[in-house]
């Protein structure tokens, strides 16, 4: 039963990660709002965008992302989920602006991914109700086992780890005891009469020692 408990916590405890990694990606996108201008947004190199916004369904939506000046090469992908893992996406190769056209299918949350394929600088980001021309971008699947990974590694490592610790302690042999800490003896006096005398047995090794030790000084294990 102990064994069963330990288990539960375990698992329990393995769970606490997951519950962190499945949860924190939907508080760090930055918030957008329609038809509203967030500028001096920058990227360094090599890096991605996160943002959220409410939109409804049926609605024809645009998606402006432009970096001016700095020639730097985008790509946008918009999903359902902080970890988009499918939804639309576009590249045109641009060095100044990416522009997508979408009609969503549902209403609630979306997350638009600002990617930065080559370049630095600054650029800028609108979603605007409405559009100026027909639907772009494809529906891509972006699975990626990184994604995995980031969700479920930590737990697997942490219940692989303590499965490993309670084996190699069930593992181990239980000490039992030998016998009994105290013994009634029948011993003669010095009037040669039996007289009965209480004498300490060591629980583990069973061989007579002082009566109050802490610690059997034949097989060095602590008693009780």
């Amino acid at each position: 039963m102990k064994k069963y408990k330990s288990i539960l916590i375990l698992v329990l405890c393995s769970l606490v990660p997951l519950l962190f990694t499945s949860t924190i990606p939907f508080a760090l996108p930055t918030r957008l709002h329609l038809n509203s201008i967030n500028s001096n947004e920058s990227f360094r190199g090599g890096e991605q965008r996160l943002y959220s916004i409410t939109l409804e369904s049926g609605s024809e939506y645009t998606i402006t992302v432009n970096s001016g000046p700095w020639s730097m090469d985008i790509s946008i992908r918009i999903g359902e989920t902080p970890y988009i893992i499918n939804g639309l996406s576009i590249d045109s190769s641009s060095t100044h602006e990416e522009i997508m056209h979408f009609t969503t299918s549902k209403s609630g949350e979306y997350f638009i991914q600002i990617k930065l394929n080559s370049g630095s600088g600054f650029f800028y980001i609108l979603v605007e109700s409405g559009t100026t021309g027909s639907a772009t971008g494809s529906n891509v699947n972006f699975f990626d086992v990184s994604y995995l990974l980031v969700l479920v590694l930590p737990s697997v490592f942490i219940l692989a780890v303590g499965l490993l610790i309670i084996r190699k302690i069930a593992s181990r042999p239980e000490r039992k005891p030998f016998t009994n800490i105290y013994k009634r003896i029948r011993k003669k006096g010095e009037d040669s009469l039996d007289t009965n005398v209480d004498v300490m047995i060591c629980e583990y090794c069973g061989i007579e020692i002082k009566k109050n030790l802490k610690k059997c000084p034949n097989c060095r294990n602590i008693l009780k």
